[in-house]
């Protein structure tokens, strides 16, 4: 119990989201603009990153020269833990099929947008980490969004997701 405390008082009391002023890729990722080339569809990315995470984009297909939906990849400094995955697509959402019973309505840049919590929520994972977040839905300017995290609480997903803004 002591150790849930300690990592909830850290992760509010924390400095979390800044604004990011340049984006530091992982492992020779494809960028952001060559992403932009390659999809029919508007590709969002947050203003409002900690500084020290890295970032590795996931295309889909795999090995296609355009792309049907990617993943960004947002990871802690040292590049071991996946502290948000943000995927993207053409589209709207299918929020129908996330809706739980813990799954609340939520406003993200004006659009309606679905948060559920994780069903284990607030438990410690094996490697001892609090188990936080969830899955956040919303489709934006035609673009279909779909965010998840169990490693940042429910508010900073939502202050990731209200700080998208799309690629010009």
């Amino acid at each position: 119990m002591l150790l849930k405390i300690i990592a909830i008082v850290t992760i509010f009391f924390t400095p979390f989201v800044v604004q990011a002023k340049e984006i530091k890729y992982n492992h020779d990722s494809i960028t952001v603009s060559e992403v932009k080339e390659k999809v029919d569809f508007p590709v969002f990315v947050p203003e409002k990153t900690p500084t020290d995470w890295t970032l590795e984009i996931k295309t889909y297909p795999i090995d296609e020269e355009n792309f049907t939906h990617f993943r960004l990849h947002y990871m802690d400094k040292d590049d071991t833990i996946l502290k948000v995955g943000i995927e993207q697509r053409k589209g709207s959402s299918n929020k129908g099929k996330f809706l739980s019973p813990n799954a609340e309505e939520v406003d993200i840049n004006a659009n309606k947008g679905i948060f559920s919590s994780w069903g284990n929520s607030g438990e410690v994972d094996t490697k001892g980490e609090l188990i936080t977040g969830g899955l956040l839905l919303w489709t934006q300017d035609g673009t279909s969004i779909e965010m998840n995290s169990s490693r940042i609480p429910k508010e900073i997903m939502l202050e990731i997701a209200r700080s998208m803004k799309v690629v010009k």
